[in-house]
């Protein structure tokens, strides 16, 4: 199929069962409209030629609301952070659109992008890497004044210092250089930086991941405090599923470039109905020794299919303990399921049951190979 023919463009919201999730909270603030994501991959040194895409995100609509935050959690490679990169403009999409209160950010011009940023921003996974060894601290929290005219000389350093004390570090550190602060410290910093120009939204992609357990919980305390005081939207990036569900309210779970289903945290974790979904939640740590003895870890087998040539119908059926033969002719839509809630989606065709056991079940379906058809490349 190609993207650019099923991309909606009749602003009636996004397809794929997206428009009813977040119920019970605020106004939609951005919503993520059938979005599409390749990268070419081209042969030759003077002629290059494009011999296939990396579908790094192929067909996602969800939507975030005002003042919640949104979990998206799955596998290495699965497309969360190129997701996360496209709803920031860092990543010009394929095909879709991605509308931020309304204004569809795609189509802004470089003067439209330069005020879109303004109110959203970015908390990047490395903490020090994302910061200029070579630079000040005082000096990279007050680049955002700088870029955006905002403010200068004592006014601009009395604003960082604020910032600063804000996320816990002492304003008197104003000189000092990355390396000269822990890695905690350091990913405050980055924290600092997001929050200068008073944003609607931050994307935090995997703002932990790089640091000390202890740590984690500082930073990630420091998040929901400043979301509480500031009403910040967080879209949260990351792999620990136990982090996932205490800072979100909404989770969505991908899966090679996908969303495979989406709900309330609670619901979802209480009750998953995504082989896929089950099967992370089954390998998640439990801290009760006797419920740990007692849990079945739902094993997968088989490697993740390439990005480059996905399967046919459902993504996830080469590895799915109840793949049929329906999975591999048929894409799953995305909707709700029989039995669940409105906001609670789904993208299979045999969702797991209350009290169904796929711990001992494997896949017995081998991934169909297919090339689907490619949207015409960018500029």
């Amino acid at each position: 199929m190609n993207p650019e023919a099923s991309g909606r463009r009749d602003g009636t919201g996004p397809g794929n069962g997206g428009s009813g999730q977040g119920a019970g909270h605020g106004e939609v603030l951005v919503s993520v409209d059938d979005v599409y994501k390749h990268f070419p991959i081209k042969q030759g040194i003077v002629f290059k030629k494009e011999i296939g895409r990396v579908h790094a995100v192929d067909g996602v609509a969800l939507e975030v609301r005002r003042g919640e935050t949104l979990g998206i959690v799955g596998e290495s490679g699965c497309g969360k952070s190129t997701l996360a990169r496209c709803i920031t403009g860092l990543h010009q999409v394929t095909a879709g659109r991605i509308l931020f209160e309304g204004d569809d950010i795609t189509r802004l011009g470089k003067a439209g992008l330069k005020a879109f940023r303004r109110d959203v921003q970015m908390i990047f996974q490395d903490p020090y890497g994302s910061l200029n060894p070579r630079r000040r601290v005082g000096s990279i929290i007050g680049d955002p004044f700088a870029v955006h005219s905002i403010a200068g000389g004592a006014e601009r350093k009395r604003r960082v210092q604020e910032l600063m004390e804000l996320v816990g570090l002492n304003p008197e550190h104003y000189n000092r250089f990355p390396a000269e602060f822990s890695g905690g410290q350091r990913q405050r910093i980055g924290v600092a930086r997001a929050l200068a120009l008073k944003p609607k939204l931050i994307v935090c992609d995997e703002p932990v991941s790089a640091l000390d357990v202890s740590i984690q919980a500082q930073v990630i305390n420091l998040l929901k405090d400043l979301q509480d005081e500031l009403g910040l939207t967080y879209v949260f990036i990351a792999h620990d599923l136990s982090v996932v569900r205490y800072v979100s309210d909404r989770v969505a779970v991908m899966y090679l470039g996908k969303v495979g289903e989406a709900a309330e945290a609670e619901v979802l974790y209480g009750r998953p109905r995504h082989p896929y979904t089950a099967a992370l939640l089954s390998a998640a740590s439990i801290a009760d020794p006797d419920e740990a003895e007692r849990a079945e870890r739902i094993v997968l087998t088989g490697d993740v299919p390439s990005p480059i040539d996905p399967p046919s119908g459902c993504r996830f059926h080469p590895r799915c303990p109840k793949a049929a033969d329906r999975c591999i002719r048929e894409d799953p839509p995305l909707v709700p399921r029989e039995g669940d809630p409105p906001d609670h989606v789904t993208a299979c065709h045999f969702p797991v049951e209350p009290g169904e056991r796929l711990a001992h079940k494997h896949a017995a379906i081998a991934q169909v190979s297919t090339q689907p058809e490619l949207p015409e490349a960018e500029e």
